[in-house]
């Protein structure tokens, strides 16, 4: 039997409200699943992209489905507008999806969103889709998640502003922030950082072809280049041979600010010689071959520069037999970058450092014994105050002084194997 058209009409009536509420929570699961900044929201688009596709240019391929940008490598062409109705109090205006290569700082992924609305306001409507609210965490103008890549899984942390992960971590981020100037407008987005490898990108972001997966390098470490033999040769001193097997201190690096810097520095003794290793914090740190950690041989900066070993390639050393007042130290070192840059210059630097008076080590520190020789040096712009350790056959920098800066360092701890 025929309906009256008054009564499809009627019908079409009521069926509406249940459909714009079906879209409705399809709109919502989809920015709930956002929200964990991994794969699972490209699958809810996926699943929900009836209810998407007249707000937003979508494509798909297999089980997942995302918001298409023209190129994300490109600032004029890495968004797209929204038109989609408020979604859980949020009015999205458009997308983004944004790549950045940092080199030494990381890879950086972006994807996210412009809205409407200032910070605490899309906040707050941004944390009620969380699983855990409390992990948005305010700071600075901002709210921020994140959390550090451990193994195969995610570990929250203090989010640390400002501060990049480097090439040997790997940090997921939510992030809400201002957009512009006028404080009407908030972005906000997922973000994967640091040394995104392939695999990483594949479970996270299946919008991305394997075309664009970033390509892997292997990283030069430090033990990856040897120092010349003609160098090695030239480093008899019996007077700067270690006495000890590990030695590990920390000391405040105090510049008259009020900020005190605490550095960790780890020496290890191989062959007569010093591995060590300076951690500035969790932000970078240091690699180096030393002799008596007055003669460098070879470094590399991790976390921060551009990864190459700065290898010490000729050396000319003035060592004296005894530390007599008024002797002097010297090394002429010449140096170069491995792997080499077409860009790159060798450099020449030289270290004298004159013999002063012997004075008790436990002045450094007071589990020291014996006696520590003062050692005035100059290297290029610096100057140094330094205390030779006698019983352990290693120096220790006491204060240094440049053009800009001016540090007096206070040793707080310090843990020695013989």
């Amino acid at each position: 039997m025929k309906l009256p058209a008054s009564a499809v009409v009627l019908a079409s009536a009521l069926l509406l409200p249940s459909l714009a509420h079906a879209d409705d929570a399809a709109l919502v699961d989809t920015l709930k699943a956002f929200t964990r900044c991994d794969a699972s929201f490209f699958s809810r688009l996926n699943t929900h992209r009836d209810a998407w596709q007249a707000y937003a240019p979508l494509k798909q391929e297999k089980d997942f489905t995302w918001i298409a940008v023209r190129d994300r490598t490109d600032r004029k062409a890495n968004a797209v507008p929204v038109s989609a109705p408020a979604i859980a109090g949020l009015k999205l205006l458009s997308y983004n999806d944004e790549v950045a290569d940092l080199g030494p700082l990381g890879l950086y992924y972006y994807w996210g969103f412009i809205v409407d609305g200032g910070v605490d306001e899309v906040a707050k409507h941004f944390a009620a889709l969380l699983d855990q609210p409390g992990a948005l965490q305010k700071g600075d103008g901002e709210y921020t998640r994140s959390e550090l890549k451990v193994g195969n899984t995610w570990q929250g942390i203090k989010p640390m502003p400002g501060k990049a992960p480097g090439l040997r971590n790997v940090e997921r981020v939510l992030i809400v922030e201002p957009e512009g100037k006028l404080g009407t407008q908030s972005r906000v987005s997922c973000s994967v950082q640091g040394g995104v490898n392939a695999g990483l990108l594949a479970l996270l972001r299946p919008d991305i072809a394997p075309v664009d997966y970033p390509r892997t390098v292997v990283e030069t470490t430090l033990g990856d280049v040897a120092v010349p033999p003609n160098v090695l040769q030239r480093l008899d001193a019996p007077l700067l041979q270690p006495r000890f097997k590990t030695l590990t201190y920390t000391y405040l690096s105090r510049n008259g600010d009020g900020k005190d810097a605490p550095v960790t520095v780890t020496l290890k003794a191989e062959g007569g010689l010093l591995v060590k290793n300076e951690a500035y914090g969790r932000a970078f740190n240091v690699d180096r071959l030393m002799l008596a950690d007055l003669i460098q041989l070879k470094s590399k900066m991790n976390g921060v520069g551009a990864g190459q070993v700065l290898l010490t390639r000729d050396a000319d050393l003035k060592v004296p037999t005894h530390w007599t007042p008024g002797q002097t130290l010297s090394a002429h070192l010449q140096m170069a970058y491995v792997p080499t840059k077409p860009t790159d210059l060798p450099t020449e630097t030289t270290l004298t450092c004159t013999v002063g008076e012997r004075f008790p080590a436990r002045q450094v520190f007071a589990s020291l014994t014996g006696d520590a020789i003062r050692l005035v040096c100059e290297q290029d712009d610096y100057k140094s105050n330094r205390a030779f350790i006698e019983d352990l056959g290693v120096a220790l920098t006491l204060e240094s002084t440049s053009s800009q800066t001016h540090y007096v360092n206070e040793f707080t701890a310090l843990d020695v194997v013989r």
